[in-house]
């Protein structure tokens, strides 16, 4: 009978710690609810406020982007020399043109950026250049392979939409030391057309408007 009276007691003493712990948790829980209820209630107008706030700067920061994009349209062509096969392309009508020719080296340079285009002795990098260089394509791509093979820039076969039999190469990546962007080089005759963008900024635009409107007569 000692034995049971001590096995119901040690049983009851678990039963009442257990029943303690739950006590203890709920008790804690009900705390922690209460004072998120309190806070919520206390401070409800200010995170109404704040997320209120939130939803419209991000509504306006889609419009923004919206409108840029919407402003560059409709987009505007530039057309080179007949000299130099007239070559043509679209860019978005908020960037600014400044084109130089020349009778060896780059005998076309083409300069193109949104706004103000920056000095040419600037190192701000150019939203687009165009060139047209003296020297033959195999040899303007030759320069290149070194840079393929360590890696710093990728390539890929290109044809203009408009020209399909004509077969170029498109690179990205490190076009130099302080340029990574993306460009494309096509033959023309006995000298070589390169169109690239020195910033991935953009990038969109490279893709989207200047690359698939290239055209000149090969």
């Amino acid at each position: 009978m000692i034995t049971d009276n001590k096995q119901e007691g040690s049983i009851s003493l678990i039963l009442a710690i257990v029943f303690g712990l739950f006590f203890l948790g709920a008790s804690g829980f009900g705390l922690w609810a209460f004072s998120e209820r309190q806070d919520f209630k206390n401070n409800v107008d200010q995170k109404v406020e704040t997320a209120v706030t939130v939803a419209v700067q991000n509504a306006e920061t889609a419009k923004d982007a919206e409108f840029v994009e919407l402003e560059k349209l409709p987009t505007r062509v530039f057309t080179g020399s007949p000299t130099y096969g007239s070559l043509s392309f679209e860019y978005p009508k908020t960037w600014s043109v400044y084109a130089q020719e020349g009778t060896s080296g780059t005998v076309l340079d083409v300069y193109i950026h949104p706004g103000v285009i920056p000095g040419l002795q600037s190192k701000q990098p150019y939203a687009l250049r165009a060139e047209i260089l003296s020297t033959q394509y195999d040899t303007e791509v030759s320069k290149l392979l070194r840079f393929i093979e360590q890696g710093n820039i990728t390539s890929e076969a290109f044809r203009p939409a408009a020209l399909q039999n004509v077969l170029g190469l498109r690179v990205d990546g490190a076009l130099d030391q302080d340029t990574t962007g993306s460009a494309v080089y096509l033959p023309l005759r006995d000298r070589t057309i390169r169109i690239y963008t020195e910033s991935t900024e953009f990038l969109k635009d490279f893709n989207e408007i200047i690359i698939p409107s290239i055209t000149f007569v090969p």
